[in-house]
């Protein structure tokens, strides 16, 4: 059992409970293909996420990778923050490719500081770690399937998504959807 403490907040999680938590959630829930409603992380797993994409990013300058982050978020049409093994990533760029969406693809685990980015990235989604986030207009699409708006897949089936970027600029009316 190791326990971790966060100096901030004097929080004292226990890594078994922890683990013991997400297995329950792996464990308990149905089928993605079947699955018509995802709870929430507990905050305590967010909490253990957040710890761990800290713990990657290593040192840097959060005030100033955060205030990078947001600037990219407000400054392009549409941005993907990214992770080059994430299956979940690679649907949301077929599904932005295939509506012929311009975008910026930020592959997180291949850029120089992009791990940080991931940890303030998460300090301004109020805790989300998942990856992919997609941004439009400034607006957070969501990721692949959930968050957001909803996520890219879940707005594209709904007939969401094609107004969304269009809106932003990251899609033309006349483009082939």
């Amino acid at each position: 059992i190791v326990k971790v403490e966060d100096m901030r907040s004097g929080h004292r999680l226990v890594m078994l409970t922890m683990l013991a938590t997400s297995a329950a959630l792996i464990v308990n829930t149905p089928h993605r293909a079947q699955c018509t409603h995802v709870r929430a992380p507990s905050p305590e797993l967010n909490f253990f996420s957040q710890m761990v994409t800290k713990l990657q990013a290593g040192s840097y300058d959060e005030v100033e990778v955060r205030a990078n982050v947001q600037r990219m978020i407000d400054r392009k049409p549409c941005i993907m923050f990214s992770l080059s093994t994430c299956p979940f990533c690679t649907e949301t760029q077929g599904i932005l490719s295939g509506m012929g969406a311009m975008y910026t693809c930020l592959e997180l685990d291949q850029e120089e500081g992009g791990m940080a980015m991931k940890a303030e990235l998460a300090n301004i989604l109020d805790g989300r770690t998942s990856l992919p986030a997609v941004f439009a207009g400034g607006k957070f699409l969501g990721g692949c399937n959930d968050g957001g708006l909803g996520g890219v897949a879940t707005l594209y089936k709904s007939g969401q998504l094609a107004p969304l970027l269009q809106a932003a600029g990251s899609l033309s009316p006349t483009q082939r959807i």
